[in-house]
């Protein structure tokens, strides 16, 4: 999506399990928008929760601490976007198959900085 974009945007769809997200970290230069389409997430976005529901959507600015939790008893599907598009193509990639190595250093290496745990 990023190269059909001249980089401007890379989109995702992503099925988050009961309990699942990321940990807390950092786009230093991204925009990160998040759309739910079916069940509720949490959000925490540089220390603020909310919680949105289907249809509703979420704006990350670069350089805001954030994280999401599916706290739900089902599976959850959201969208998101990254803008620009960056690595991000190559960093789901590698992520998903498991190639991070030193997770400090892999986020590191694609404009991500680690900022603490997954929401509990």
């Amino acid at each position: 999506m990023g190269a059909e974009t001249g980089g401007a945007i890379a989109v995702f769809s992503e099925t988050v399990p009961p309990g699942g997200g990321p940990p807390r970290h950092v786009h230093r230069d991204q925009i990160e928008v998040f759309h739910v389409i079916e069940g509720e997430i949490r959000f925490e976005l540089d220390g603020e929760t909310v919680v949105r529901g289907s249809g509703a959507s979420v704006l990350v600015p670069a350089g805001a601490v954030h994280a999401f939790r599916n706290d739900g008893e089902t599976p959850a599907t959201i969208h998101f976007e990254l803008l620009p598009a960056g690595r991000s193509e190559e960093f789901f990639s590698r992520l998903v198959a498991g190639e991070k190595g030193d997770p400090g250093a892999f986020f590191d290496a694609f404009g991500i900085d680690l900022c603490g745990p997954p929401l509990a």
